[in-house]
């Protein structure tokens, strides 16, 4: 249930996000989506009862952590992915993201003494990498330079997710919801600090573009986070990132259906190759589950 309505609110995300920057500068399209998410989470926090932890910075607090998630799971890739959506279709966004587990499952080897690269799960990084590179390629080829930035920008958005995978399951162990608290609030604060010094106080919104954005944040980032937290304590970061190889088709429904994009083959065969690569992946980590 949580993988499915993970796979449903951040497939859509992308959709929303390309309608969110046509009215709003991507750097406070960040931000907003990130205050809403911490207002979001509190509320349900506060109806719960629960509480933050004292907010510190010694070795046993879990601030330092869950704020450089923050920066690194929030902040920082929603800014290079809301920027890239002003010259990407939604689609080839999300098949970049598509590419965030592959890079998982390098960073879990190297990082995480029990999610080690086996034969299968290299032969699927090497299909993942096909595909990123069978999206990219032709672009680079054809010299159209805005693209490709936005290409690397989204890229390296993913590059910035498999690190908070990694980090989110080295982090101290609370409370999912606590946990997608912290990260929402200080991402907020990080993403605010950054649009102001670059882009300054921003003018009236369009209601349109923030009526979008506000629901970004309420189910994409906040609720959404909610899940992540739960997925990675229970399941692994490995496997919970494989969850996004099922994000790209909802967003090619999405944006062929109700956004009217028609991704060129590149696209499809990219989507074809990281499906392909991450599901090997996916099949070990689901066996090992059933072992543990």
């Amino acid at each position: 249930m949580v993988l499915g309505f993970l796979v449903i609110i951040w497939g859509s995300a992308f959709a929303g996000l390309k309608i969110a920057v046509g009215g709003i500068h991507p750097f406070w399209v960040s931000a907003i989506r990130l205050w809403v998410a911490a207002l979001t989470l509190w509320g349900i926090s506060a109806a719960r009862g629960e509480q933050l932890p004292p907010l510190s910075l010694g070795p046993d607090s879990p601030w330092p952590a869950y704020a450089m998630l923050g920066l690194v799971g929030f902040a920082l890739p929603f800014f290079m992915f809301s920027t890239a959506a002003k010259s990407l279709p939604s689609a080839v966004n999300a098949i970049c993201n598509g590419g965030s587990p592959v890079f998982t499952v390098v960073m879990a080897h190297v990082f995480l003494h029990d999610e080690k690269l086996t034969p299968r799960r290299l032969v699927g990084v090497v299909l993942g990498f096909a595909g990123l590179m069978t999206l990219v390629w032709p672009r680079l080829t054809a010299g159209a330079s805005l693209e490709a930035g936005a290409l690397g920008l989204a890229i390296g958005a993913a590059v910035f997710y498999a690190a908070s995978n990694i980090m989110a399951r080295k982090a101290p162990q609370i409370s999912s919801l606590t946990g997608g608290l912290m990260m929402c609030l200080t991402g907020a604060v990080f993403a605010t600090v950054g649009a102001l010094a670059l882009d300054g106080v921003p003018p009236p919104p369009p209601m349109g573009p923030l009526a979008v954005t506000v629901l970004l944040g309420i189910f994409s980032s906040g609720i959404g986070t909610v899940g992540w937290v739960w997925l990675i304590q229970r399941r692994g970061a490995v496997f919970t990132s494989m969850t996004v190889y099922l994000l790209p088709i909802w967003a090619l429904i999405l944006g062929m259906g109700l956004m009217h994009e028609r991704p060129g083959w590149s696209a499809f065969a990219a989507l074809g190759l990281i499906l392909l690569g991450v599901g090997l992946t996916t099949t070990v980590a689901r066996k090992r589950a059933q072992v543990a």
